[in-house]
Formats: structure tokens, sequence, C-alpha cells
């Protein structure tokens, strides 16, 4: 995979919205939309909120075998996912020097923890009762960023895919 080192477009945006309101108004009942906001003090760890929406590129695994969707299409490849996960942090990689934001776009997901098994040796021990993915991560251009703390709200684009 090539590396497509870039600089994000961020534009401070004139708004009263929350960040829930922006969610609400903008992505709710997309596909793959995210809202991250902590529910903290903004004085503390929920200075910042993050909501987004229709990501370039999704992968997924169970076991070793991954997905990755890019609009409608689809494709498989069988490997550990840290490593492939790692190969597509590399190639959308953000020169991320100075941001207004800790968080600038890219990717948004989770890791199970039945992935320890591509960590250590462990028996099988897990019934698998909601058929969920093992590691689901989209990888988002835009997002729209919150500084609950200096009331500021701004729209990112990554530039990629």
């Amino acid at each position: 995979m090539v590396k497509k080192l870039r600089s994000p477009l961020i534009e401070e945006l004139d708004t009263e919205l929350s960040p829930l309101d922006a969610f609400e108004l903008l992505f709710e009942g997309k596909h793959f939309s995210f809202f991250l906001d902590s529910g903290m003090d903004p004085g503390k760890l929920g200075r910042y909120s993050f909501v987004g929406s229709s990501p370039f590129l999704v992968l997924s695994s169970r076991g070793s075998e991954i997905t990755l969707t890019q609009g409608a299409e689809k494709s498989s490849l069988r490997g550990n996912p840290f490593d492939i996960l790692n190969n597509f942090l590399g190639v959308y990689h953000l020169d991320s020097s100075s941001p207004q934001v800790p968080f600038l776009g890219g990717a948004v997901g989770y890791f199970s923890y039945d992935l320890c098994h591509f960590i250590e040796r462990l028996p099988g021990t897990a019934v698998d009762d909601l058929q969920l993915p093992e590691c689901y991560f989209g990888f988002y251009d835009l997002v729209v960023a919150f500084d609950n703390l200096q009331g500021r709200a701004y729209i990112i684009s990554t530039g990629f895919p």
C-alpha cells in the first residue's frame, strides 16, 4: 500500500448547535454514523465531541477473515486484524501538526476481547451469542468536531480516499 500523507482541511463553523443536535440533524439514521461524546465536564475529560457518517472504507473481522467495504464493493482477505488495520492506518496518515482539535478524521471503531487470541494463546471458551465482528472500524473523511470548553465547532475533511 502507498502512504498518502495529507494535511486536513479545518474550517471553524458559526453554529449554536450542540453536538447532539448536530448529530441528529446531519447524520442520524445514516449508515455507519458515529457520535463520540463523553458526557463529562468540558473542563475535565469532556472537552471534545465528534460526529460523522459515511466512511470511505469499513474494515471488519471475525477470526482471521477480514472484510473490506468501499462503497458497494466488498473484498475479503485473511490475516491478523491488527496487522491489516495497522497497514491502513499507515496508508491514511494525516499530517497533524498543530491541530485545533485532537481528532481530525480517520478510523473510528472497536476491538473485542476475542482478539486476545492474536496476542496470546488462550483457550477459546467464549460463546459467540451476538455474532458481532471482533474488529470493526470505519475510515471517515468528514468529521464535525466540537470544542465544548471554548464553544467552538469545526468541520474537518481529510481529503481521503
